[in-house]
């Protein structure tokens, strides 16, 4: 009789279904965030890394952004297909991240928007929070990175820009004017054209 061996495997092919139904159901998005420990990027950093498994070219640009409640990162990233791209991306990830020197004991909510000031100085609101996805989901929970997705188009508002304030983890943060041409340039590199 082995009654005792047939009920283990039984437990552990439950086990391994629903590890696997688990992993499925997380965002892709979140399982891949740079940022956290390894949001290492420098200010005005760029990459360029051709993935052979999907045959795309990822562009990024990293920026350490300051303001009166300390210092955030963001960094821009974008698949582009070929090894030789020339078309615009589908959309454009940014990418969240806590200061690692920023007080650990700080309340940050996920929270991510824009304010953006035309060359004609018209202001726009671009609202990312509900669209971010975060490292801890929990209510209540301390948010350290998180990434959120944005068209072209969205891109190309930021890209162009006057002028743009943003608050990152309930922290203001404003672009200086190289982080502003570096964008614009990152946004060239991606052929998003001005809108």
């Amino acid at each position: 009789m082995r009654t005792g061996h047939s009920t283990l495997r039984a437990l552990a092919g439950v086990v391994v279904a629903g590890v696997t139904v688990w992993t499925i159901g997380v965002p892709l998005d979140a399982r891949q965030i740079r940022a956290g420990v390894l949001a290492t990027w420098k200010d005005l950093e760029t990459w360029t890394q051709y993935h052979d498994d999907t045959r795309e070219t990822e562009k990024g640009l990293g920026l350490v952004l300051s303001g009166g409640g300390g210092q955030m990162r963001l960094a821009f990233s974008a698949r582009l297909e070929g090894r030789f791209p020339n078309k615009p991306p589908a959309s454009v990830a940014i990418e969240a991240a806590a200061d690692p020197m920023a007080n650990p004991n700080t309340l940050r909510n996920p929270t991510l928007h824009f304010l953006v000031t035309s060359p004609d100085d018209k202001r726009t609101v671009l609202e990312l929070s509900n669209r971010m996805v975060v490292d801890n989901p929990a209510p209540g929970a301390m948010v350290n990175d998180a990434v959120a997705r944005i068209k072209p188009e969205e891109f190309a508002s930021l890209a162009w820009a006057k002028a743009i304030k943003a608050n990152v983890f309930m922290v203001d943060v404003e672009f200086s004017a190289d982080q502003l041409k570096a964008l614009q340039k990152y946004a060239e590199s991606l052929f998003v054209k001005k809108s």
